[in-house]
């Protein structure tokens, strides 16, 4: 996100994952995305990393970024989804130990190739104030922060988006538009 339009966003540019079966959950060690470290197929990551404690293995963080970074290689789809969170700050709720977890999907995402550090909030978390019709939208901040928003969310990945916008639904009401169609245009 440019510098410019951060320094003016109260909002915490966050995501926060836990549960496999919500937004953002492939994020979680206890996704079904079955990985393949060391020769043998773990059914969760968190499989893998519960046989490493067993062995006694000290360099957990270590073990967790080389499975992370497995996880990655080896689903495209979580790859495009990581990069869709840009420069977010990724917070794993089930977490009492620092989010370790967070800072490490973070630091696989940033070793990315074809990583930006670009996140946009929806404008109606940012400005919760303003009406979708209103001038902000036409001048100033306001339309300054629509004129990055919208080519950025065009050009996020299909699955990137589908994480997204299920993340950041429902939609208020009053910004929820109905499709045009070209003739009615």
């Amino acid at each position: 996100m440019k510098d410019h339009i951060r320094k003016r966003i109260q909002q915490p540019l966050e995501i926060h994952f836990d549960q496999p079966d919500k937004p953002y959950g492939c994020f979680s060690n206890f996704s079904s995305h079955p990985i393949e470290l060391e020769g043998e197929l773990w059914t969760t990551l968190e499989h893998y990393l519960q046989a490493k404690k067993l062995l006694g293995t000290t360099q957990e963080k270590e073990i967790m970024h080389k499975a992370l970074q497995a996880k990655v290689e080896q689903y495209p789809v979580i790859r495009e989804i990581l990069l869709s969170t840009g420069d977010a700050t990724l917070i794993d709720c089930t977490s009492n130990d620092s989010d370790v977890l967070g800072r490490l999907w973070m630091k696989v995402r940033e070793s990315l190739d074809g990583y930006q550090p670009h996140f946009y909030l929806p404008p109606w978390i940012v400005f919760p104030e303003e009406h979708p019709y209103s001038l902000c939208w036409r001048m100033g901040f306001g339309e300054d922060y629509l004129m990055h928003y919208w080519p950025w969310l065009e050009e996020m990945s299909v699955d990137g988006r589908k994480e997204y916008d299920a993340y950041f639904l429902p939609v208020p009401e009053e910004w929820q538009f109905e499709e045009l169609d070209e003739e009615d245009e």
